[in-house]
């Protein structure tokens, strides 16, 4: 199965969203670091599995990807989510509680996006203009209800970079609920003077990166040598996790997919990895062999 895939493009600075039609081609990936690792994986996750439901029962909670790397991906605060293709899916658009954020006004956006027979008919739960949010935003009390209102939150990209000074801690601290960024149109390429400028909205532009966000995973560049992606759930098999964490690391590994992935170039690779969710202990599934201490050690033997 080939996947097509949204991906970020960067425009003046900026990263957008935009649909790239040569995705991850899942039936012939095979697992990075090869089989050993593969099967570490496999069994790592059945611990990690087996332990949840015996300590905590079913669940639908999150199991985590952490890639420990020789370097930080950024020195700055950066507060854009890049999605990786997986092949097993993470969630439905149909199913999550999305709220849409968009430029003030919202109605030039709003009447395309909610018409009857419109492909986001009844994607969001609600769209809010920047000034509205702006203005619930005001006390941590509405700030944590809006939190436990949307499951996905998605921008305007005009407006996204504005959202971390309104949104604080509540959304942003270890990457709660980030925003993520979309396009409402299709870019033209074409330069408009302002006053000349008329307000676009493409809706199956718009519902088909949501459905890409909903489904696929994601990360955040940090500001360490760590990291942390959602790979599946605590009721996902572990062939599919496997599956999923392999497109991952193949994602952020081959340049093919720059520039929101190839991001772990030459002098910047992967020292380890593990799976955990939010109370577990990490599990090792990978460590690299050091050829330096590798070598000491032979010479030692000798």
């Amino acid at each position: 199965m080939v996947l097509k895939m949204f991906s970020f493009h960067t425009l003046q600075g900026r990263f957008f969203l935009f649909h790239h039609s040569s995705g991850i081609n899942f039936s012939t990936m095979s697992f990075p670091f090869g089989k050993k690792a593969e099967s570490d994986t496999k069994k790592a996750l059945k611990s990690l599995i087996a332990h949840e439901l015996k300590t905590n029962g079913p669940s639908h909670k999150y199991i985590y990807l952490v890639i420990n790397t020789d370097k930080p991906l950024t020195r700055e605060r950066d507060y854009v989510p890049r999605i990786i293709p997986v092949p097993n899916r993470m969630a439905k658009a149909s199913e999550s509680s999305i709220l849409l954020i968009t430029k003030d006004p919202s109605t030039p956006y709003r009447e395309p996006i909610l018409k009857k027979g419109s492909p986001t008919e009844d994607l969001f739960k609600d769209i809010m203009p920047l000034k509205k949010l702006r203005s619930l935003s005001k006390t941590t009390k509405s700030l944590k209800k809006l939190f436990s209102d949307y499951e996905v939150v998605v921008a305007d990209h005009r407006v996204h970079h504005l959202l971390p000074d309104i949104l604080g801690e509540v959304f942003y601290r270890g990457h709660k609920r980030v925003p993520f960024m979309v396009q409402l149109a299709k870019p033209d390429g074409v330069p408009v003077k302002k006053q000349d400028k008329v307000e676009k909205c493409d809706p199956k532009y718009v519902r088909d990166q949501v459905r890409s966000i909903c489904k696929n995973t994601f990360y955040i560049p940090a500001r360490d040598g760590t990291i942390t992606v959602k790979v599946g759930y605590v009721d996902s098999t572990a062939d599919e996790v496997t599956q999923n964490i392999a497109s991952v690391v193949e994602f952020l590994k081959n340049p093919k997919f720059k520039p929101a992935g190839g991001v772990l170039k030459h002098n910047n690779q992967i020292r380890g990895l593990f799976v955990k969710t939010n109370e577990s202990a990490s599990l090792p599934i990978y460590k690299r062999v050091d050829e330096k201490k590798e070598d000491l050690d032979d010479s030692d033997d000798e």
